[in-house]
């Protein structure tokens, strides 16, 4: 199926990839017959990825013409935060609006793509060539994940994977509830109309969303990439939170049909608004269900950690840059347990890296070791079903618990919105928000050891993200 260039080049390649040059569009092929009810529809990639991702290994760009749609897609930088990508996307929409006969634009923005596209529109005042705005999993309060890739624990591997950069940074939740309070109450923000849609489905064992998905599940339903709640934004509509997982949902034959209502002149109501009842405490709440660990290993890697009893199952997951053959997990006992499977991951945040697997029912109360000769950069995660989980009420819950608490501070730069990280630090015991005066995005893990009423050992980390402004206030 043919794609026309106007005056530009095709960027991107295969779909998925990030070799697309930022700023070049390119139209789809004009319907054997326009339909003056159907708007222009201009398809926006994600994070890590390119234009192609819309019409290589994926139909959407074939629906969308079988239906009657003119169609556009651009790129943008891969790698860049919303500002860079906005001031962009802003430019060029204005001349796919005069390309298409000044016929306003529906724009669809796949995952970070949609950030991109209300920076447009909102910041850089693009919101006169746009009707609507369709988001497909965006994270428009961030993702736990970007929490996670620039943590103490995470961060040698993210950047060893080449996934420690300025998107990451301005993914991290802290950060987008600074970004919410400067988009959400600005004059430009009501001048179109948002519709999302969500996923909440991340794979069986072993697929390429499921140790992602694995890990945001203390955090609510999600594709393995964004949580379903993060996905919503305040003031849109929410036309459907369905079984998608981060890549399905970018696909034509799975939600084209979907959003399809409302890329028309005449749109019916969508299924219901964001915020829902009870939506802010559970973007703010802490996951208490893990234990999070990593570093660089100079030489042989051997790390433990302890697990209580009465858990019914423990996922452990090992990320590393080499495949480890030899990596081994020991019980307690001192029974050797093999990875059950290991692949390359593929969703955004640590795209490139090796992860292995141990599944255990009802684990021996203990002190577990991963061990393997290699050297290597390594982050592992322990997820626990266990009832202690629910009992753990953040790290300021009673009990007798040690704490150790890691952060770093982003500030921002004279334009007061692009992050730098600025501090960095660690020390024992818990950190009071009194000592969080300084304004900027903190990245804060806390490492909690303690007995269970039983006298066995337990341990947890818990990783959040905060803004905190120029007044020493802190957001949740």
């Amino acid at each position: 199926m043919m794609l026309i260039f106007p005056g530009m080049v095709k960027a991107g390649g295969l779909g998925g990839d990030d070799s697309g040059t930022p700023g070049y569009w390119y139209a789809g092929e004009t319907p054997s017959a326009i339909d003056p009810s159907k708007s222009p529809l201009v398809f926006v990639h994600g994070y890590n990825n390119s234009s192609a991702v819309w019409h290589e290994g994926n139909d959407m760009y074939e629906v969308a013409l079988a239906n009657g749609y003119e169609t556009a897609f651009i790129d943008l930088h891969h790698d860049r935060d919303m500002w860079t990508n906005g001031a962009i996307l802003a430019e060029k929409l204005e001349e796919m609006y005069r390309h298409f006969g000044e016929k306003k634009l529906v724009v669809i923005g796949y995952s970070k793509g949609g950030l991109d596209i209300q920076t447009a529109l909102v910041h850089y005042n693009a919101h006169p060539y746009v009707s609507n705005v369709i988001s497909l999993s965006s994270p428009h309060h961030g993702t736990q994940l970007a929490d996670l890739a620039h943590s103490s624990a995470a961060w040698w591997l993210a950047a060893l994977l080449g996934n420690n950069n300025e998107a990451t940074e301005s993914l991290q939740t802290g950060n987008m509830q600074y970004y919410r309070s400067l988009t959400d109450s600005h004059e430009n923000n009501a001048k179109n109309r948002y519709y999302t849609l969500g996923g909440t489905k991340w794979g069986s064992f072993g697929s390429a969303s499921y140790w992602g998905g694995l890990y945001l599940s203390q955090y609510g339903k999600n594709d393995g990439v964004v949580t379903a709640i993060n996905s919503r934004l305040p003031g849109a509509s929410i036309v459907q939170e369905g079984s998608w997982n981060h890549t399905s949902i970018r696909e034509g034959s799975h939600t084209f049909p979907v959003f399809r209502p409302y890329t028309t002149i005449t749109q019916p109501a969508a299924v219901f608004s964001s915020p829902s009842p009870g939506y802010e405490a559970a973007v703010s709440q802490p996951g208490t269900h893990s234990i999070v660990k990593g570093g660089k290993a100079g030489r042989a890697i051997s790390d433990q950690f302890s697990v209580e009893e009465n858990v019914k199952f423990i996922t452990v997951s090992f990320l590393s840059e080499k495949n480890l053959s030899a990596l081994k997990l020991t019980s307690p006992d001192g029974k050797e347990f093999k990875t059950k499977k290991a692949y390359k991951e593929e969703s955004d945040f640590f795209k490139g890296a090796w992860v292995h697997q141990f599944e255990i029912d009802h684990p021996e109360a203990g002190n577990w070791e991963l061990s393997t000769p290699a050297n290597a950069s390594y982050l592992y995660t322990v997820t626990l079903d266990s009832p202690l989980n629910d009992k753990i009420q953040g790290k300021f819950a009673k009990s007798h618990r040690t704490f150790k608490t890691k952060w770093i501070r982003f500030g921002f730069d004279p334009s007061g919105k692009k992050l730098q990280q600025k501090a960095k630090g660690e020390k024992p015991g818990h950190m009071s928000d009194s000592e969080f005066t300084q304004e900027g995005v903190y990245n804060v893990t806390t490492e909690i050891k303690g007995l269970t009423e039983t006298g066995k050992p337990y341990e947890r980390t818990i990783i959040e993200s905060f803004h905190v402004d120029q007044n020493g206030k802190r957001y949740n």
